[in-house]
């Protein structure tokens, strides 16, 4: 078994009226959401920025609970497992 899920989500937030993508890195074992980031300005790759503790939260609550069978079948969520940290939250560990 891999040590991480990783990949792009899409979230709606509570201020927000649109889905912001993210990109989250989950612990496969503990199921919970180790690192977020998020795209600030829809139009602009560029523009992810670490998640607020507020927005993990909100994050962390829509995996686990209301899409939790992705643990059974991450690739089917377009998500991949590995047990590298991904290169753009190796600075966050």
């Amino acid at each position: 078994m891999s040590k991480y899920i990783s990949g792009n989500w899409g979230h709606i937030f509570e201020a927000d009226e649109r889905e912001r993508m993210t990109r989250i890195v989950i612990d496969a074992e503990s199921q919970k959401l180790v690192f977020a980031q998020i795209q600030r300005i829809r139009s602009m790759d560029s523009t992810y920025s670490e998640a607020s503790h507020h927005e993990m939260a909100d994050l962390e609550e829509s995996l686990l609970d209301a899409n939790a069978e992705l643990f059974n079948d991450p690739v089917g969520f377009g998500l991949i497992t590995t047990d590298a940290i991904p290169e753009w939250a190796a600075n966050l560990a």
